[in-house]
């Protein structure tokens, strides 16, 4: 079993920024947001890709994690943010559980993606606008590809079956410096 003191050691690795797990909500996106806007405040448009990738990334764990806890009378989603700075990138992984029987369709949405270069990214992004969403899908599958185009790279992705017919996801973006 994990101890507090090594799931601290654990969040100082690789240079974490940003580390977040819990309900998702409105106010805790403005507050990450801020603090996303506060460490990049001197490089604008490395705060606007890294911004841009943090709503994306977060909205998923809004509108899809199987995960919900009660306050209040609300349920929120749970999920897990992680923005992490190496010598050559900024990474931004988000994580949460979702129901199983819906791990295939993502699958298969981010494997095309990554399958795409650049312009057919866009292009792929153009012919997605206004066509009807999947079942569970809120928009189309349109912020991944736009996570993928901001990143300059493939989407990095990682999942296992938990239980209860739930599996956790993670999906992780990286963004090289030097293409900023």
């Amino acid at each position: 079993m994990l101890s507090l003191f090594d799931y601290y050691i654990r969040t100082n690795e690789k240079n974490v920024l940003i580390f977040y797990k819990g309900p998702v909500t409105a106010v805790i996106l403005a507050e990450i947001s801020s603090d996303i806007r506060n460490k990049f405040s001197e490089d604008a448009k490395t705060s606007r890709k890294v911004f841009s990738i943090f709503m994306e990334l977060a909205q998923n764990v809004l509108y899809y994690s199987a995960e919900r806890v009660s306050f209040n009378g609300r349920k929120d989603s749970v999920g897990t943010i992680l923005l992490t700075e190496d010598e050559d990138s900024y990474i931004f992984s988000c994580g949460n559980l979702i129901e199983t029987n819906y791990l295939n369709e993502l699958l298969d949405n981010i494997e095309t993606i990554n399958s795409m270069d650049m312009e057919q990214l866009r292009e792929y992004r153009r012919s997605q606008r206004g066509r009807p969403s999947s079942e569970k899908s809120k928009g189309a599958g349109i912020g991944l590809i736009h996570v993928a185009i901001v990143s300059a790279n493939p989407l990095d992705i990682e999942f296992r079956e938990v239980a209860d017919g739930n599996s956790f996801f993670s999906i992780t973006a990286k963004v090289d410096k030097d293409k900023m």
